[in-house]
């Protein structure tokens, strides 16, 4: 038997009194909504609210139901709400909304009950019934699973079979140097929360990345338990760790915390740091091909705040150098790296092609020579050195190295 999920939003009416019964009736028929029947009530509820009446609404070809609860709070509707999460849940609001929700004093609570199958097609009919009562009301709406709020403005932008237009991704700080990111709302799905611990301040944009792509699949009927990998076309790899939700990050579903997947040997990691450096070095990748360097440049950049020692976004950035005609500034890089990151080949990799641009080919052939004997299944070594032994008039040794980087390329030996 299907799993029917609770989806929940609370509108707040500018006005002192709620929406006239047969307004509101026609105007969710004429949105093709369906049919409201409002049964109206008179009862105390609790939390000093009175509830005067309840819509009961079946929403049209879909499996779902829904009803609409009209009350009456003898103080504001958000008070008792310290004023930091107020700020947050009402950020980007205009400021008639905000004032709305702050002084409010008549609610509308909108429960959907939907198949866990297909939550969006609910979560999309929910989104024009909430165009209905903004207009009927001139209010604001909050989200509690999304910890945000919407205005007429806010509502107005969503894209329908848009499942991320449903997720909000919150900031706090960690520590000293990163955040923690983490999602809401992704439980309207029926699926864990998710977040990444110790964002470096540099890479909180492809902190951001991760969650929503990570968001997208759950959102779009994937699954994701502990102890499971996610590979990311060759950047790196994170596993998905239980994590604990605490009273401010309520989970119905669990949370799960993305988190590279140790290398051999090493300790368990907190976060992704990792990976997110290599999605920062593949966007600047993209950005080079663009011929975007200032673009690619930043994206380094970025790589190198969270680790200077970053020997990937070092060797990238040296070839930009390179290709710009910069080569003191990518010889500069070469050695810093052999000095920084000794058993690296990139080091002399990049010294050794450094120094073939500016023509001093027997210091290039011995840096090269360092670099094969520290990683002998680099392709791009072997290529470099027969170039330079072809310079320096080594016909034969060229061709040997060159043979070797095909075969190596052929044998499909990866270098990270």
């Amino acid at each position: 038997m299907s799993q029917e999920l609770r989806i929940d939003f609370l509108t707040v009416s500018r006005y002192g009194e709620p929406p006239v019964e047969a307004s509101t009736v026609r105007a969710i028929a004429t949105a093709g909504l369906g049919a409201a029947e409002y049964a109206p009530r008179s009862e105390e509820a609790g939390g000093a609210r009175q509830r005067l009446g309840t819509y009961h609404i079946n929403p049209p070809g879909i499996q779902a139901r829904a009803r609409v609860n009209v009350s009456r709070h003898t103080a504001p509707v958000t008070r008792g709400m310290s004023e930091s999460a107020f700020n947050d849940l009402t950020r980007g609001l205009v400021a008639e909304d905000t004032q709305t929700l702050r002084e409010g004093t008549i609610a509308l609570d909108v429960r959907i009950f939907a198949q866990r199958e297909r939550p969006l097609v609910a979560l999309d009919w929910a989104m024009q019934v909430m165009r209905v009562l903004l207009d009927l009301t001139q209010g604001a709406t909050i989200d509690p699973a999304a910890q945000r709020s919407y205005g007429r403005a806010e509502i107005a932008h969503l894209h329908p079979n848009e499942p991320l237009a449903h997720v909000a991704i919150h900031r706090e700080l960690w520590d000293a140097e990163s955040h923690w990111l983490h999602t809401h709302g992704l439980q309207k799905f029926g699926r864990p929360e998710l977040d990444v611990a110790a964002v470096p301040h540099s890479l909180e944009e492809e902190g951001a990345a991760l969650l929503h792509e990570v968001a997208d699949l759950l959102a779009h009927g994937g699954t994701l338990l502990a102890g499971q990998e996610i590979d990311f076309e060759g950047h790196g790899r994170v596993i998905a760790v239980g994590a604990l939700p605490d009273m401010d990050h309520q989970a119905p579903f669990g949370r799960l915390r993305l988190s590279d997947v140790p290398l051999p040997g090493e300790a368990e990691q907190v976060g992704a740091g990792r990976l997110l450096a290599r999605m920062a070095i593949a966007e600047s990748l993209r950005m080079i091909e663009t011929r975007d360097m200032g673009g690619a440049i930043d994206a380094l950049d970025r790589a190198l705040a969270a680790n200077p020692d970053d020997c990937a976004a070092l060797a990238a950035k040296a070839k930009i150098y390179l290709q710009s005609g910069n080569v003191t500034e990518a010889l500069h890089l070469g050695e810093l790296m052999e000095l920084r990151i000794p058993g690296d080949y990139r080091g002399p990799l990049t010294a050794g092609t450094s120094l073939a641009a500016m023509g001093r080919y027997r210091e290039a052939l011995f840096a090269l020579d360092r670099a094969i004997m520290r990683e002998p299944e680099a392709a791009e070594s072997f290529d470099a050195r027969a170039h330079v032994q072809q310079r320096l008039g080594n016909a034969q040794a060229a061709a040997t190295d060159h043979a070797h980087a095909e075969y190596l390329r052929r044998q499909g030996a990866t270098v990270v």
